[in-house]
């Protein structure tokens, strides 16, 4: 019997197979802390089939974080416009056709809130990752390609240039049943154990990208063929009409545990719905290490 870890970028999903074993890593795991800072910055990356569904969460989180942070700021990214078949599984209706979805997520929720929400009518690019002083950045990935994520692996590199600088990648995606959530801040060369030096708090965490390469990877197309968008995608292979909004809430969960109750354990999460099961890899040296690759002298228990 084994257990099934899917990750996607765009149309392609990777698949890990692994024995099932009682996991008691749980156990062991400890908060990951992020640096105290006193502006918050969430960023997200997407406002169509997951993000649509996030961007309500991320509006009640953040009016949550005023009693927590001198300033907070919420940013939107989109490039893309609402159409008559985005209806069907992303959170828009007949009235926003034919409005950017940033803007017009970002006018929804701002004034239902009272929360001022930057929308930006364009795709994310790593250039605009800028380095605030003492703000705790959040960027949140509701993207469906490795172009995209690329940027969002590079944007989290420039955002943590500086020694002062803090900031986090919340990555989300998914298939027709299955999907994943990841969170990381290093980019490159992490080593688990830097992360633990203090032995109660984890300090750091793996990117998503470092987790699961594949989601990186340039994705191949036939010759001649034209790309298509999200929507003609969902028309010739329908995902599930509730996956965009579990994914969406399990990000939240994490956005939360992040930034607020400061109480995440678990750095990857991977949801099945043929089963409807969600199976988590807890923060400890052990896990990471196993996620990466690193963990090789499994009768010791002990990574290298």
């Amino acid at each position: 019997m084994s257990s099934r870890h899917v990750v996607t970028a765009g149309n392609r999903s990777t698949e890990q197979n692994t024995r099932t074993h009682l996991d008691l890593s749980h156990v062991h795991a400890v908060n990951v802390l992020p640096k105290q800072c006193q502006r918050l910055h969430l960023i997200q990356i997407g406002c169509g089939g997951i993000g649509a569904f996030l961007g309500i969460h991320v509006a009640r989180l953040a009016r949550e974080c005023f009693r927590l942070f001198d300033t907070v700021m919420v940013t939107f990214y989109d490039g893309d416009t609402i159409e008559e078949k985005n209806l069907r599984r992303q959170n828009f209706c007949q009235a926003e056709i034919g409005h950017n979805k940033a803007e017009a997520l970002a006018f929804r929720i701002s004034t239902a809130w009272g929360i001022p929400i930057r929308a930006f009518p364009r795709h994310f690019s790593e250039k605009e990752a800028r380095p605030e002083y003492d703000t705790l950045t959040i960027l949140l990935g509701c993207v469906d390609t490795a172009r995209a994520r690329r940027s969002l692996h590079q944007a989290l590199a420039r955002l943590n240039t500086r020694n002062d600088a803090q900031a986090w990648l919340i990555d989300g995606g998914n298939l027709t049943t299955h999907g994943q959530v990841l969170v990381g801040n290093v980019v490159k060369d992490f080593n688990p154990h830097e992360s633990f030096q203090l032995r109660t708090v984890c300090q750091s965490l793996p990117a998503p990208g470092l987790v699961h390469p594949e989601l990186l990877k340039r994705e191949r197309r036939p010759v001649n063929t034209q790309p298509r968008s999200c929507a003609e995608i969902a028309l010739s292979d329908p995902q599930s009409l509730t996956i965009n909004s579990i994914i969406a809430s399990h990000m939240a969960d994490y956005l939360l545990r992040l930034v607020i109750t400061k109480d995440l354990r678990r750095f990857a999460t991977y949801i099945d719905m043929d089963t409807g099961s969600a199976r988590s890899l807890a923060i400890t040296s052990t896990e990471i290490s196993r996620a990466l690759g690193l963990y090789q002298n499994k009768s010791m228990g002990k990574a290298s």
